[in-house]
């Protein structure tokens, strides 16, 4: 029987459970060839106006450096997931979306999380699966990201 002191904290098993769950997602989306990261930013397209969405803004909701978001950027129109176009209100900037193929391939991204997902959480009964999510939702509301501009680095005095 475990005591207190042995046994995992909160933070321990949230963490677990977390990298978990990428790994489950990360193996769904090999056979796509797509990366987590390529995933989110296909989903974030998804939800863009359909013009799309500036790198910098892009980059900003991801919490990643814009150069950050290029590279996946560049990786996803090689792909023909996503194509950039002049933006009309500033011919200096351009704007990212999602091509007709990476808009197709949002469903089956869709239903591979929805798989990938139902298969962790279908071990707790519907009640804890209820109590987890309203839970986590107090914590994602109580505890916003900082806005990546917000992010300081450590002092290194």
């Amino acid at each position: 029987m475990q005591n207190e002191e042995s046994k995992d904290d909160l933070a321990d098993l949230f963490l677990r459970a977390s990298r978990v769950i990428r790994g489950r997602w990360r193996e769904n989306l090999i056979p796509l060839g797509i990366t987590p990261h390529q995933s989110r930013v296909l989903s974030l397209l998804s939800h863009a106006e359909n013009q799309g969405m500036r790198n910098s803004h892009l980059a900003e909701r991801l919490h990643i450096a814009a150069r950050s978001t290029t590279e996946v950027v560049d990786q996803l129109e090689a792909k023909e997931l996503v194509i950039r176009t002049p933006d009309p209100a500033d011919r200096r900037a351009t704007l990212i979306a999602l091509s007709p193929s990476g808009k197709a391939q949002i469903g089956e991204l869709t239903r591979l999380r929805r798989e990938s997902m139902d298969g962790y959480f279908e071990k707790l009964p519907g009640d804890d699966r209820k109590e987890l999510t309203r839970l986590l939702e107090i914590l994602d509301r109580e505890n916003p990201r900082p806005r990546r501009s917000d992010c300081k680095p450590a002092s290194s005095n």
